[in-house]
C-alpha cells in the first residue's frame, strides 16, 4: 500500500493519513497543514535515532508509516462492554470508567515532531496538524546535554520549538561567550514570523473575569487561566512565532490530557526578570477551557520569571548544558502540564514560543509524552523526577 495515500474520514471532518507528515508551504514561507492519522501494524519501527530540523531548507519533511483499512477505528482500552457504534456521538455517561487507551510509541527514526510527541501513532486517534514558522525553528532530538537529564520522556525522541534555529542547540557556547550579545542561538526567524501585539487565533492575551471552572460563560471569552497578559504585556510585541498546533477528538472513557516538557533560554542571566522575555504558552480550546494550561504555581507563564527555572548554568559548568548554546544560560527540567477535557469533545491544542520585544536570544522547548488521563479538574504543571 501507497505510504502517501490519504482517506477521508466521513463525517468528522478530518483527513486521516499514514504517518508520513504531509505538507504544504504557505504563502509566507512557512509549512501548512499537514494531516497524521491511523496506520497499519507494518510502520518501520525502527531503533534508529533522528536529531535535527523539521524538514530542509525547502521545507519539506516526512515520517514513516502506512495507511490501514478505514473501517478499522481507533483502538480504545475500554474493557469487556460490548463494541462501540462507530458513528455514535454519545459521550462516555457517568456510569462509565476512565480507562486510558493503549499506545505504542511510534517515533524511531522519524523527522515527524507530531510523532515524536507521541501523536498519530498506527491503529490510534486521527490528529489534523499544522505548523506556523521556518523548518529550521522545528525539529525533533533524541538527547541534550552529556548527563541524560533529557532523554526522551516517551519512545525514542521528542519535539523541539524555537525562536531561532534548532540545529544552533548543537553550538556549544564557548568559554566567556557574552551574554548580551551570545554567539549562538541568538537568531532572529525573519519579519514574516514576528506576530505583533496579538497571537494567532484562537489564542488570546487578555484574561477571563473570574474563574472558568466555576462560571462556564467565562469560556471562549479569553484566556481562563489569566497568565499571559501581564508579562505579555511588558514586551508588547511577540517575535519569531512558532507552533506547533493539532485537532482531535477525546476519546469517550478519559477525562484529561497531559503532556511533557522543558524550557531554555539563552536570555538568561542578562535580560533575566526584565521585560525582554520570552514566553512559552500551551494552548487549550476545549468545552471547559480555552487558554494557557502550561504555568506554575504563582500564576506565571513558562519563561525565566517562572518558578521552575532549576538549572542557571552561570559558571559554564553544568553537565546538563554541556556541548550546547544552553551553556552560562538556564532552562528548566522536564515538566508535566495535565488538564481536564470532556470525554468526546473536539479540542485545538497549540504549543507556541516567541521571542517578546526583540528577535534574538533565543528561547526552545521540548515537547514530548502526550497522554489520556483520568485526572479531571483545572490544569496543572508539576517538576517531573
Amino acid at each position: 500500500m501507497s505510504a502517501k495515500t490519504m482517506v477521508s474520514v466521513l463525517g468528522l471532518g478530518l483527513l486521516v493519513g499514514c504517518g508520513n507528515f504531509e505538507e504544504a508551504r504557505d504563502s509566507s514561507g512557512g509549512i501548512g497543514l499537514g494531516t497524521l492519522g491511523k496506520a497499519d501494524s507494518d510502520t518501520d519501527d525502527s531503533d534508529t535515532d533522528a536529531q535535527g530540523t523539521f524538514g530542509d531548507e525547502g521545507g519539506s519533511g516526512s515520517g514513516s508509516s502506512g495507511v490501514g483499512p478505514v473501517d478499522s477505528g481507533p483502538v480504545f482500552d475500554v474493557g469487556d462492554g460490548d463494541s462501540a457504534d462507530p458513528d455514535a456521538t454519545d459521550t462516555c455517561g457517568d456510569d462509565c470508567e476512565c480507562t486510558i487507551p493503549e499506545h505504542q510509541p511510534c517515533d524511531g527514526a522519524t523527522g515527524d515532531p507530531f510523532l515524536a510527541m507521541g501523536l498519530g501513532c498506527p491503529g490510534e486517534l486521527a490528529v489534523q496538524s499544522t505548523v506556523t514558522g521556518p523548518p529550521g525553528a522545528i525539529g525533533v532530538r533524541s538527547s541534550f546535554g552529556s548527563n541524560g537529564t533529557f532523554a526522551p520522556r516517551e519512545g525514542q525522541s521528542y519535539a523541539v520549538i524555537g525562536s531561532g534555529f534548532v540545529t544552533d542547540l548543537d553550538f556549544e557556547t564557548p568559554g566567556g561567550d557574552s551574554n548580551v550579545d551570545p554567539l549562538h542561538c541568538n537568531d532572529d526567524l525573519g519579519g514574516q514570523w514576528d506576530v505583533g501585539g496579538t497571537l494567532p487565533p484562537p489564542l488570546q492575551v487578555g484574561g477571563v473575569a473570574g474563574d472558568c471552572t466555576v462560571d462556564p460563560v467565562l469560556v471562549g471569552t479569553g484566556d481562563c487561566s489569566n497568565t499571559i497578559a501581564d508579562q505579555f504585556n511588558q514586551g508588547s510585541s511577540a517575535n519569531d512565532y512558532v507552533e506547533l498546533r493539532f485537532e482531535l477528538d477525546v476519546p469517550v472513557d478519559v477525562v484529561s490530557l497531559s503532556y511533557d516538557f522543558a524550557f531554555f533560554s539563552t536570555e538568561y542571566p542578562y535580560y533575566f526578570g526584565s521585560a525582554f522575555n520570552d514566553m512559552y504558552v500551551g494552548w487549550l480550546e476545549s468545552e471547559a477551557w480555552t487558554g494557557n494550561i502550561s504555568f506554575d504555581a504563582m500564576g506565571n507563564p513558562i519563561s525565566l520569571n517562572a518558578g521552575f527555572l532549576d538549572y542557571r548554568d552561570d559558571g559554564g559548568n553544568l553537565p546538563e548544558f554541556q556541548g550546547t548554546c544552553m551553556r552560562q544560560h538556564a532552562g528548566t527540567g522536564w515538566l508535566s502540564t495535565s488538564a481536564g477535557v470532556a470525554p468526546g469533545e473536539h479540542i485545538t491544542v497549540a504549543f507556541g514560543i516567541f521571542d517578546l520585544s526583540d528577535s534574538i536570544l533565543d528561547s526552545y522547548v521540548f515537547l514530548d509524552n502526550f497522554q489520556w488521563g483520568c485526572e479531571p479538574g483545572a490544569p496543572v504543571t508539576t517538576p517531573e523526577g
